[in-house]
């Protein structure tokens, strides 16, 4: 078996805009599209500030543009502010294999692309280079990492901004697998926050793409890292998996992974969203209110009750995303799962909302066969007797379930509402959607700053 740093370099560097296929193109699209919506959003929520600030103090190269705000600092530490904008909301994309790749990727590549002055064509290129290479490099232990308490997003997000990055510098093949292979040494991040919050989670994907890019242009200047960074006997597979043998050819097969990638339609952790889907549809078929429910049963798998029903009683934003009780009683009493429900202090510790989560049971299900492990089974006691039970065999979102074009480009429309004036949106959306036609990034860039609501260092108000 070819080591793995110089397979994957090789597969990034041969990689050409005209081995994409139509559909992978459109999902290319779609991924920008929706990170730049939650990347604007987020840029006014007060959790990520404290990124901005430091960024901003530290000053740098004016290379690449700080969105929403306007101004310029190093590649490098805008695709960080960035990525750490585009994951305050926990509404960016996610990848069953890989944990949060979008925000990891897609800022580098747009930080890369404007410092180069690349064409829409070799930003999509990098971007499904990205997606391939963290879907590749961390995917054979992703499971392990997420039952050790590992951040996937975060242990495997440097590779996908490194394989985007070296994508966009057009770097050999030598150069490549060097790039992957210093970007190993900053792969880390604990998951602790899944059980007593902290918003540091928010940064883990900015730090991702900031160690990409810093990779990759090492790379070029001539660091070197080790070859087998990966299946080393003290390679990234060794350290972060479980021991057993990792299944590295099941992510080898010719597949682009970024078909795979779930858009979320609720921002909370992924492991919530199918039983948000079931509740939905039990509620739209059952005559009932909040106030008649004694018990709500979630059947997940089992590594997933860890990582999204470990809390009940929020303490903070990320908390409050991160609980499957606290959404689930969202959707019960509010009948809504809006940002700035999970945004509102008042929302963590509402006396109604934590009674309805104090009924939320979650626990170890067999996922059935042909159903995707995200899938959940709600079971609704009600008072009179009365049970209700829907089996989500898949979260909308993802490619078994998927939300439509107009589901995703509403999902922007609805996030940048307000923070931009409607005619710069619809622009955004334009440039997107004729990405490949554009000569210059920069044109996409320009329009994500061109603000009336926010001056100098303001911050808006997460209320819509």
């Amino acid at each position: 078996m070819d080591v793995i740093a110089s397979r994957l370099g090789k597969w990034i560097v041969e990689l050409k805009y005209e081995d994409l296929s139509p559909e992978v193109v459109r999902l290319a699209k779609q991924c920008i599209l929706d990170h730049l919506g939650v990347q604007i959003r987020g840029a006014t929520l007060p959790q990520v500030q404290p990124v901005r600030r430091l960024v901003e103090a530290m000053g740098g190269t004016a290379e690449a543009t700080v969105g929403f705000y306007g101004w310029k600092t190093s590649a490098a530490y805008a695709a960080y502010v960035n990525g750490t904008f585009g994951h305050s909301c926990e509404f960016d994309d996610s990848h069953f294999h890989c944990g949060h790749p979008g925000v990891c990727v897609i800022p580098a590549a747009l930080a890369l692309a404007e410092r180069v002055r690349a064409s829409g064509r070799e930003l999509i290129t990098a971007v499904v280079a990205g997606y391939q290479a963290q879907a590749a490099s961390i995917g054979p232990i992703h499971g392990s990492t997420l039952v050790l308490g590992w951040h996937g997003t975060k242990v495997g997000g440097v590779f996908g901004a490194a394989g985007a990055a070296a994508s966009l510098l057009r770097l050999d093949i030598e150069q490549t697998a060097h790039a992957l292979s210093i970007a190993a040494s900053d792969a880390s991040g604990t998951m602790e926050y899944d059980q007593s919050g902290g918003e540091v989670k928010r940064l883990h994907a900015g730090s991702a793409s900031r160690s990409g890019v810093q990779a990759a242009l090492l790379a070029q200047y001539g660091m070197t890292g080790p070859a087998t960074v990966f299946e080393g006997k003290r390679g990234i597979y060794r350290l972060f998996g479980d021991g057993s043998p990792p299944d590295i050819e099941r992510f080898w097969t010719g597949h682009f992974h970024i078909l795979d990638t779930m858009f979320k339609l609720y921002p909370a952790v992924g492991t919530a969203h199918a039983a948000l889907n079931a509740l939905t549809q039990i509620m739209v078929t059952g005559e009932f209110i909040a106030s008649d429910v004694t018990a709500i049963n979630v059947g997940l798998a089992d590594w997933a009750i860890p990582h999204g029903a470990a809390i009940t009683r929020p303490t903070d934003c990320i908390s409050a995303q991160f609980s499957l009780a606290f959404s689930l009683a969202l959707r019960l009493v509010k009948r809504s799962n809006d940002l700035q429900l999970y945004l509102d202090p008042g929302m963590w510790g509402d006396a109604e909302l934590l009674g309805q989560a104090e009924k939320v049971h979650p626990y170890p299900m067999a996922i059935e066969n042909g159903a995707h492990p995200l899938g959940a089974k709600v079971e609704v006691v009600l008072r009179d007797g009365r049970q209700y039970s829907y089996y989500q065999r898949a979260p909308r979102g993802l490619p078994e379930c998927p939300a439509s074009d107009a589901e995703l480009k509403r999902k922007f429309y609805d996030l940048t509402e307000g923070l931009l004036p409607p005619e710069q949106i619809e622009q955004i959306v334009e440039k997107v959607d004729a990405l490949e036609a554009l000569k210059d990034v920069s044109e996409l860039v320009v329009s994500l700053h061109q603000r009336i609501h926010c001056i100098g260092s303001h911050v808006i108000s997460s209320k819509k």
